[in-house]
């Protein structure tokens, strides 16, 4: 199995490559490196000044050099300290009905799990959480732990891009080629998400009509084919199945909404850092194409794509892509995601709570061995 994750690296690799490329090739790099200095709580590097005027913050833009008002740091520190502690505690809702875990455990693979969905390509970092709470508890089986975070991971694909597509009209449309791909990215984030939450709802509600139409369609192909993914489903619909109550779920949804609206804040205080013109629903706007660009397997460490889809809106805003300003800003604001979840991953890892082998253990799940534990929970 691991020269399966090897080739996957490797392809992880190339989308990062690809993405480097497609944002970072009209990028003024040599200007991101230069003499550093302290002005004015500024941290200001190269040609870049501190601004004292809407014409001088408008110079700043298209000036050599970048500089970065340091004091807004520590709100947008607290607000991903804050996003942190919201992803631990609203996941507990949903775990609760297959396993009860104290907001310390929760903590502990939460943490590791951040790091790991961050770090590792292609979302293979999804499968850790699952695998630290199966290791970590007695007869809880990871495709039902799994299916739980295939439910977070749709409803939050579903708010974001809800809020993506309903702010559209709010943007400015000074660059139409812009605006025209923002529109049909959200349409179809909002396509692919709907359709994921209805399926999501029949499975869980017509479990048997499910799994028939599986049987149906893919034994056209193949009646061994139908049973494997069959032996996948049945699992995967038993965890489905233990969904916590409406109100318990309804916390959940209400947790998210927060745990978004708090995420959009830290993009808008990164963006006054920068001095950039973005209003609150740029930033929003931001934030969401980076969660709906995600929907594209990740590099490793979310390198490239993330500071290519956080970047997109900027251009509506008049800011060019050749702003060594708003290129600090992305990679910034890339960075202090990367050091924050990893740091409190390694914690737990440095600390010896959780072992560096078995994350990458956690990789190695694959469709054969969750078919494999769905034979073992039938014996």
């Amino acid at each position: 199995m691991a020269h399966r994750n090897l080739i996957k690296t490797l392809i992880g690799i190339g989308i990062g490559v690809f993405f480097i490329w497609l944002s970072a090739r009209d990028w003024p790099l040599h200007q991101l490196i230069g003499a550093v200095r302290l002005d004015e709580g500024h941290l200001v590097i190269g040609g870049g000044f501190v601004p004292h005027s809407a014409s001088e913050e408008h110079a700043l833009l298209t000036a050599a050099g970048w500089s970065m008002e340091v004091l807004w740091l520590l709100p947008y520190l607290a607000v991903l300290i804050a996003i942190h502690v919201l992803r631990v505690v609203r996941y507990k809702p949903l775990l609760d009905p297959i396993v009860k875990l104290s907001l310390k455990e929760h903590n502990r693979i939460g943490a590791v799990g951040f790091m790991a969905m961050f770090l590792f390509p292609l979302r293979l970092g999804e499968l850790v959480r699952p695998y630290l709470v199966k290791k970590g508890t007695q007869g809880v089986r990871m495709s039902e732990v799994l299916a739980t975070v295939v439910v977070e991971r749709v409803v939050d694909g579903l708010v974001v891009a809800l809020l993506l597509f309903g702010i559209l009209s709010l943007l400015p449309h000074t660059d139409t080629s812009t605006a025209t791909e923002l529109k049909v990215g959200a349409a179809l984030a909002l396509a692919l998400f709907s359709g994921a939450t209805l399926l999501l709802a029949g499975a869980r509600w017509q479990h048997a009509r499910t799994r028939r139409f599986v049987q149906l369609t893919a034994g056209l192909v193949s009646k061994r084919l139908a049973a494997f993914i069959d032996h996948i489903l049945e699992a995967f619909l038993r965890g489905l199945r233990r969904l916590p109550n409406a109100r318990a779920f309804a916390l959940f949804v209400f947790l998210t909404l927060v745990y978004w609206g708090i995420n959009g804040i830290g993009v808008w205080f990164m963006a006054r850092a920068f001095h950039l013109p973005v209003d609150l629903v740029g930033a929003y706007a931001m934030m969401a194409c980076v969660v709906v660009g995600m929907m594209i397997p990740n590099s490793p460490g979310n390198v490239g794509s993330f500071w290519y889809f956080l970047l997109l809106p900027i251009l509506l805003y008049g800011v060019s892509h050749e702003s060594t300003q708003a290129t600090a800003f992305g990679l910034t604001v890339w960075l202090m995601q990367l050091v924050q979840q990893t740091a409190f991953g390694a914690w737990f890892i440095l600390r010896r709570q959780v072992s560096w082998k078995g994350v990458v253990e956690a990789t190695y799940e694959d469709e054969e061995s969750l078919a494999a534990e769905t034979e073992v929970a039938r014996v």
